[in-house]
């Protein structure tokens, strides 16, 4: 466990007693997403459903999932996998975000920096040296965030509804 001393904010590998605090969380920025893009709607039992698969999450070898915590409370989380690269191109093996949230309600500065490089230390201590993620398009906090990190825009993802 690492301790961001000017916040009180630890970032550590997460357990099954986080997994009610960090659905909150994805909760919340579900409803949040939802609101401007309605391609996904939110299920009945969303909470529940996710919970399962974070669940999943714990006991992968190729998962890296982690959590701030600040006050014996979730504060945010981020999860990442190891995937193979597009075939044919470079890298063979790339870390993919599958998932990350925030509360919303409380500011800890320099946590969601403090996750991933959390998440930049597992995975290059697997020799993995790229990390992908798929930033929501009509949320512009995250698109930020990503850029400041140095990401660059590679691949622009589409939906189209087959009804």
């Amino acid at each position: 466990m690492r301790l961001n001393k000017t916040s009180q904010l630890a970032i550590r590998f997460a357990v099954e007693g986080d997994l009610k605090g960090a659905a909150l969380i994805w909760n919340e920025r579900a409803s949040l997403l939802q609101q401007s893009d309605g391609l996904q709607p939110l299920t009945p039992e969303r909470i529940l459903d996710w919970q399962r698969q974070a669940r999943s999450w714990l006991t992968n070898d190729d998962c890296g999932f982690f959590v701030g915590e600040a006050n014996k409370r979730i504060s945010g989380y981020m999860a990442i996998m190891i995937r193979e690269g597009p075939a044919g191109l470079g890298p063979a093996v790339v870390g993919k975000v599958i998932d990350m949230a925030v509360d919303l309600h409380v500011s800890h500065p320099g946590l969601s920096s403090a996750l991933l490089d959390e998440a930049r230390k597992w995975l290059k201590a697997r020799d993995i040296a790229y990390l992908t993620v798929d930033v929501p398009a009509h949320y512009p906090v995250e698109e930020a965030f990503w850029r400041a990190q140095g990401a660059r825009t590679r691949f622009h993802q589409n939906w189209l509804a087959l009804s």
